[in-house]
């Protein structure tokens, strides 16, 4: 069993989620055994809320021996499976947990997808012993949780995604934390640009191939050479080091950069790394926020060093570029 503290976090995270979610009922976390380790319900009365608690343990003790079956290979997997006038819906974002939902039939399938995926992918990273996970759900996951399943166009569409920022702010750990799920402690500078690539699974008839352009961010020494890097681009984030004095200014100075070589009216999302350094953080989410939407973008808060919401900031620029296409 985790300490308080964790326990605390795991249970506020699943109200948070229900506070979302108007059709979740339920919704627990277990482990891969099938040990109930947190749990939340909208029913107040005892007896009520034992059953509904019960009602969960059950689906777990019936699916957990086809769940470690199916998936015992996989750390990361979703379902969803109809009971009656329910919708249960199990999920996992790593080796440690199983994030388990009963929800009214209303929900949208989409709906417990893209919030089963973050929340336990947050779940992940409380239990790894992570002690600065945001609780906060992202305005990009309400988003994402509302576009409809079969409206995007179908097929595999290839988008060029620059991102920009200055130096030291976290853009190649980015990439890195996205292609190959891993972070470097140790820094070196990007000379120019590093290209990339990762595919995005949005549903089984929509595939976009990402070709990702780590632009180093030497101001002044690259600006010969940006132009011919941004041409082309479908998308672009801007990435600031929110543990960096002034670095929020630096939005506007990338944003120009980029009007100036792409005239297209692309996607651009703000990404504030290093969430995870709370107590050096010097520049808040409502800052970011506000910049944000005075440009007319979304914003996200990350951290490359711990994984946290840097699948969503893909996600959704993935999506944003689909609805373009």
């Amino acid at each position: 069993m985790e300490s308080l503290p964790n326990l605390e976090l795991l249970i506020r995270l699943l109200e948070n989620y229900m506070f979302e979610v108007d059709g979740v009922i339920a919704v627990a976390i277990c482990d891969r055994e099938g040990l109930i380790i947190a749990s939340q319900n909208r029913e107040k009365d005892d007896k009520e809320s034992e059953s509904v608690i019960g009602a969960i343990s059950a689906f777990i003790d019936r699916y957990i021996d086809k769940i470690k079956n199916e998936y015992q290979t996989q750390s990361n997997f979703f379902n969803i499976t109809s009971m009656e006038d329910k919708k249960l819906a199990y999920c996992s974002m790593g080796e440690h947990s199983i994030l388990t939902t009963i929800a009214d039939p209303t929900t949208t399938n989409n709906e417990l997808k893209v919030y089963s995926e973050h929340i336990a992918g947050k779940v992940e990273l409380i239990l790894d012993g992570y002690e600065n996970v945001s609780i906060e759900i992202p305005e990009i996951i309400r988003v994402l949780s509302k576009t409809r399943e079969g409206k995007l166009p179908i097929g595999k569409y290839t988008a060029k995604l620059i991102l920009t920022g200055d130096f030291k702010v976290g853009k190649t750990s980015l990439i890195r934390r996205f292609t190959e799920n891993n972070f470097l402690e140790s820094y070196i500078s990007t000379i120019g640009v590093e290209i990339s690539k990762k595919s995005i699974v949005m549903n089984q008839d929509t595939h976009v191939n990402f070709v990702l352009w780590d632009i180093g961010g030497q101001m002044s020494q690259m600006a010969p050479y940006r132009k011919r890097f941004y041409e082309g681009a479908n998308a672009a984030f801007i990435v600031i080091d929110r543990t960096r004095e002034g670095n929020l200014e630096s939005i506007e100075k990338w944003y120009d950069d980029i009007k100036q070589s792409v005239p297209a009216n692309i996607p651009i999302v703000i990404v504030g790394n290093k969430s995870d350094l709370k107590d050096a953080i010097l520049i808040g989410e409502n800052e970011i926020k506000a910049t944000a939407k005075e440009l007319g973008f979304h914003s996200i808060m990350t951290s490359a060093k711990t994984g946290e919401n840097v699948n969503e900031a893909f996600l959704y620029i993935a999506y944003r570029f689909i609805e373009k296409a």
